[in-house]
């Protein structure tokens, strides 16, 4: 049987890389006492695997990781007796015990979306929905040194102007195009964006149902919260 955890990550602790939230979060289920399980042989460690890393430096309130478990724990508790050891700046949002006909979270992952804040956008909503309307946006950007091109409107799926300085996008997370959420920042300043992008932060991970519709990963079974 697997949990699937969902966790926000937040203040200064975005800037730790991935590997040592992973044996954070090792340490921190160790230290719960939950049943859970672990690999055979000369060093055996805990049967656990993230959805999707994200770059240093960026909020999220939608990352995720599933353990496997020898036994299933008292659910109602599950999260307070997680979050007490937790730090802060990461919190447990809710778990769920997985269908058992669920694929691990990496490999399930089809989009993400992402909470875009600038300093003042009430003038130029118009342009930004121009920008997202059009059916083909090639854009060239440096990566690690390495010029790219991509077609940005291949793998943006949604977009909708939250208020007077937020807007949200929903775009390609997948293993074969995931779109950066940087890049799509860069995208919007070249095109004529004015207003300052303060930051991005991200809402959440998705995968496809049956229909092809959008999910929560966080969907995929019984959810406590």
């Amino acid at each position: 049987m697997v949990l699937r955890f969902k966790f926000k990550k937040y203040g200064p602790i975005v800037y730790i890389g991935h590997l040592d939230i992973m044996r954070f979060f090792q340490k921190a289920i160790r230290r719960s006492g939950i049943d859970a399980s672990y690999t055979e042989g000369f060093s055996p460690h805990l049967k656990l695997s993230f959805a999707q890393p994200l770059s240093v430096g960026v909020e999220t309130d939608g990352d995720y990781f599933d353990l496997e478990m020898n036994s299933l724990p008292d659910m109602e508790t599950l999260v307070s007796k997680m979050n007490e050891q937790c730090v802060e700046g990461i919190e447990i949002l809710n778990v769920t015990l997985l269908d058992d006909d669920t694929g691990n979270g990496m490999s399930s992952v089809k989009a993400s979306d992402y909470i875009y804040y600038f300093d003042d956008i009430s003038n130029e909503k118009e342009k930004i929905e121009e920008f997202f309307s059009q059916d083909s946006y090639v854009f060239e950007y440096i990566r690690k040194d390495k010029l790219k091109t991509k077609d940005l409107m291949e793998d943006i799926y949604e977009m909708k102007i939250l208020d007077n300085e937020r807007i949200m996008v929903k775009v390609n997370a997948s293993s074969a195009g995931n779109l950066k959420a940087d890049v799509v920042t860069e995208a919007l300043e070249k095109y004529g964006i004015k207003s300052k992008c303060n930051k991005f932060k991200r809402r959440d991970l998705y995968t496809t149902d049956d229909s092809g519709k959008f999910i929560s990963l966080r969907d995929l079974g019984k959810v406590y919260d």
